[in-house]
């Protein structure tokens, strides 16, 4: 049996919240920019850990944006409005939230519980974009819409109480065990993954712990490392690291697997770099150390053939990185000692702490073999 599946046909999506599960419906042929954008999100396990935090009765359910300590999440580039693509913002849909600007729309998005024709492009003016629908599970947008609001955090009104978190948004697989109760399903999928755990079959370890989440089961903190000790297997570092800082959300620092899964993250999390392509990849860099400015590490001049002037020269620049870098660490070490941090944020702080000390000894050992090489010609 083949165990591993594709994702580039995947249109549907399961949303795991405190509530229940939601099944949506992506509409990749109208608004492909838009569905596009939302599943970056999704496979980057962005949405894991974010809340609804705008809920009005007869109108909208919106979320995707902040954690459940309504701090905002650094989001991607926007996306081009895509509103008049027929799709119309009724009831269940799906829409992108923006500001005033058409064009801004992010990783926010919206659930319409009425018919909202208000909300529509015009002839004259962009709407907002509709791009998929709930097609299991709006009894559970309902309850969220239920609930009472009020003023939280940054916000003055509109808050769920209690705030209501979503857990995880992941691509629907194939379903096994659709015609089981939820309930019971995920007892068959967690007696699968015991099996194929015995048998060491990570690649079936890896796609029945997919079936879980599709199922909204409960993941423990063990299982969260098997699925990233999975995903590594299935050359999957994307999966492992949503697995990981999963984990690294949800756990205390004095489980059993908790130094094992933490060793996992550091030693696969991407390294950071100066640059924006990379910091759209890791926005949490940015938006928790993004004053702490990394220094450009300066060329090395080529012992074996530069001048004295210039391996003077490379010797003073080095020198200006390293006081530079030490200013960096002084400040990166300060976040790090900060209570408000949460455990997923400070092991990316660490690592990236870790590896700027790297590059700084990896320059030094550079140019001193250069140095070596300049004497040799003397």
């Amino acid at each position: 049996m083949l165990f591993w599946s594709s994702f580039s046909s995947a249109t549907n999506v399961t949303m795991c919240t405190d509530l229940g599960r939601v099944v949506i419906e992506l509409f990749d042929d109208d608004a492909p920019l838009h569905v596009a954008n939302f599943l970056d999100y999704t496979d980057r396990g962005f949405y894991g850990g974010t809340i609804f935090h705008r809920v009005i009765p007869g109108f909208v359910v919106q979320g995707g944006g902040f954690d459940w300590e309504l701090r905002g999440k650094r989001p991607s580039a926007p996306v081009q409005n895509e509103s008049r693509n027929g799709r119309e913002n009724q009831r269940g849909t799906l829409a992108a939230a923006r500001t005033n600007n058409p064009h801004s729309a992010t990783s926010q998005f919206f659930v319409n519980l009425i018919d909202n024709e208000n909300l529509n492009a015009t002839r004259q003016e962009l709407g907002y974009t509709v791009f998929g629908q709930v097609i299991q599970g709006m009894s559970v947008i309902d309850a969220i819409a239920a609930l009472p609001t009020g003023p939280s955090g940054v916000f003055a009104s509109d808050v769920p109480d209690p705030i209501v978190s979503i857990n995880s948004v992941t691509r629907l697989e194939e379903e096994r065990y659709s015609d089981v109760p939820h309930t019971e399903r995920s007892d068959l999928i967690r007696s699968e993954i015991e099996a194929a755990l015995d048998e060491n079959n990570q690649a079936a370890v890896f796609f029945w712990i997919q079936q879980m989440r599709n199922a909204c089961g409960t993941l423990s903190p063990d299982l969260l490392v098997r699925e990233s000790e999975a995903a590594i297997a299935n050359n999957n570092e994307a999966a492992a690291i949503v697995a990981l800082e999963e984990y690294l959300r949800v756990t205390e620092d004095t489980h059993e697997t908790y130094a094992r899964a933490l060793e996992i993250y550091l030693a696969i999390v991407p390294e950071p770099q100066d640059n924006q392509a990379t910091q759209a990849m890791m926005p949490s860099i940015q938006e928790i150390a993004g004053h702490c400015t990394p220094i450009t590490i300066p060329i090395i001049p080529d012992g074996s053939q530069a001048p004295i002037e210039e391996m003077i020269s490379g010797q003073t620049e080095l020198r200006s990185f390293m006081a530079r870098t030490n200013t960096q660490l002084e400040c990166l070490s300060e976040l790090i000692d900060n209570e408000n941090l949460r455990k997923d944020e400070q092991a990316l702080l660490t690592s990236y702490y870790n590896r700027r000390i790297e590059v700084m000894e990896g320059a030094a050992s550079n140019f001193n073999e250069q140095v070596q090489l300049f004497r040799s010609r003397q």
